[in-house]
Order: C-alpha cells, then sequence, then structure tokens
C-alpha cells in the first residue's frame, strides 16, 4: 500500500517540477499535478508527484491519521499500548515541530 505525505512547497523549478520539504531536512523535486501551487502552499505528495493542495489544518489531519497508524502498527509488531502510543505521540510532536518551523 503507498500512501500520501504531506509536504511543503519550498521552491518552483518549472511549470511541472517543484521541490517540496517532506520533514527531517528531506527536500525532494516532484511533478506538479495540481493548478496554481507556489513556494509556501502545503501540498500532498504521491508517488512523486503533487495531487492535492492541503491547509495547515489538513496537514494536521494527516498527521493525525499517520499517528494513529504508526500506534496501530507498533500494536500489531507486539509493543505494548503504552509504548505504541508514545511512539504516536512522538512522531506527531516532531511532525508539527517542522511544521511550525
Amino acid at each position: 500500500m503507498c500512501w500520501a505525505v504531506p509536504a511543503k512547497v519550498v521552491a518552483i523549478v518549472s511549470d511541472v517540477v517543484a521541490e517540496v520539504d517532506l520533514g527531517g531536512g528531506t527536500i525532494k523535486k516532484v511533478a506538479i499535478g495540481v493548478d496554481n501551487v507556489k513556494p509556501g502552499d502545503y501540498v500532498m505528495v504521491h508517488a512523486g508527484v503533487i495531487i492535492e493542495k492541503l491547509t495547515k489544518e489538513g496537514v494536521i489531519e494527516n498527521l493525525k491519521f499517520i499517528a494513529e497508524e504508526i500506534r496501530r502498527t507498533e500494536e500489531i509488531m507486539g509493543k505494548s499500548e503504552e509504548e505504541a502510543r508514545r511512539a504516536a505521540d512522538e512522531f506527531f510532536r516532531e511532525a508539527l515541530k517542522i511544521l511550525e518551523g
């Protein structure tokens, strides 16, 4: 299964390519698949293509979803509920720091 991930547009390279910040200092060139993308926009990237523009609130909702999936995966992998919750909470806190940064 492949998921789209939230990112922030940092530069427009050409009419069809943008650079996005995926967090943690990871900058990638991706294809632009939607109209009117500009630096500072929050977007969803899937398979190297911007597929949707998001509001900041939309990014936060996506991060919550990812954190919940991390929690569930940690439990499936044998971690206690507390360990799984801590892993999800840590991801969410760090992701918010990047978003706010």
